[in-house]
């Protein structure tokens, strides 16, 4: 799921605001599945203001509370509920990322963008928060509830000192190196996004997507790096995982399907014996380590 459609689209549900654009969102998460698959196409700031949520992508876990702001990247993850549930109330703020230029232009003058740290592919980027930072972000919130009170350059004016707290904490450097990263044009490769993301449920179009590219575009720059068809290429990593966990896990064929990206047991069982002549439980009896 696109989770800045599913906002955008449910704004009785996701109270939102727009500013030049950009989507900013405060609501209770209505999740309840124990875990959801969501992906993003747009970059996000995320402060928790009760509650908690987890967030998984591959090996790594990341616990969304109060104590620590997130930066999440385009890409898919998993968003889990915690064992100790509790209502997670949430602000998001989508930013596009030629107002994120225009912003950041405007204040480069006092960023320190000597030596900062080199930018990874992890889709979470935690980021501190001081009493500054804490005081702007919750100075936005009167105003999703009466959003006529402020004409957008005000409250413009709110989020961009919010956004410049952030960046020029000593401890945020990484977040001032992904966004300058940004500034610079930097296009994603496409081995990147994929070598993170195929292992989710995504269609080709959703792949696009993350990467900014149109789907064309991104066939093929993908088939220039590869030299095979997305498809193909997908299939292959996701049986390559599978294969991986059957031999060195205790997880079930059921997680192992949810796990790879296979849309359910039956289509992962059949895509596994045309590969190997055995079924996934065959392959574990005589692979299992």
């Amino acid at each position: 799921m696109n989770i800045y459609k599913i906002h955008k689209a449910n704004p009785d549900i996701f109270t939102q605001l727009s500013l030049r654009d950009q989507l900013f969102c405060y609501y209770q998460c209505p999740q309840r599945e124990k875990i959801i698959q969501l992906y993003s196409n747009h970059n996000q700031l995320t402060f928790t203001l009760s509650g908690k949520r987890i967030v998984r992508q591959g090996d790594n876990k990341w616990i969304l509370s109060q104590e620590t702001g997130f930066l999440v990247k385009r890409g898919a993850f998993l968003q889990e509920l915690p064992n100790n549930y509790s209502d997670w109330v949430v602000l998001v703020l989508y930013l596009k990322d030629d107002y994120l230029k225009k912003v950041f232009e405007e204040f480069r003058p006092h960023f320190s963008l000597g030596n900062l740290p080199k930018v990874d592919s992890e889709i979470i980027q935690e980021f501190t928060i001081d009493e500054k930072i804490q005081n702007s972000y919750n100075s936005l919130l009167p105003y999703f509830s009466k959003p006529q009170l402020l004409p957008d350059s005000i409250f413009e004016g709110k989020f961009k000192e919010l956004l410049f707290n952030i960046l020029i904490h000593p401890n945020n450097k990484k977040i001032l190196a992904y966004i300058n990263q940004i500034i610079d044009n930097y296009t994603i490769p496409i081995w990147e996004i994929m070598e993170t993301n195929y292992y989710y449920d995504l269609r080709i179009s959703e792949f696009a997507e993350i990467a900014n590219r149109s789907t064309s575009t991104f066939r093929r720059e993908f088939e220039k790096h590869y030299q095979t068809t997305p498809g193909k290429w997908i299939t292959a990593k996701r049986l390559e995982k599978a294969t991986i966990l059957l031999q060195t896990s205790n997880k079930t064929i059921s997680e192992i399907t949810f796990d790879c990206g296979f849309k359910n047991i039956s289509h992962f069982s059949r895509i596994f014996k045309e590969k190997f002549q055995l079924s996934p439980t065959e392959y574990r009896e005589h692979n299992k380590q």
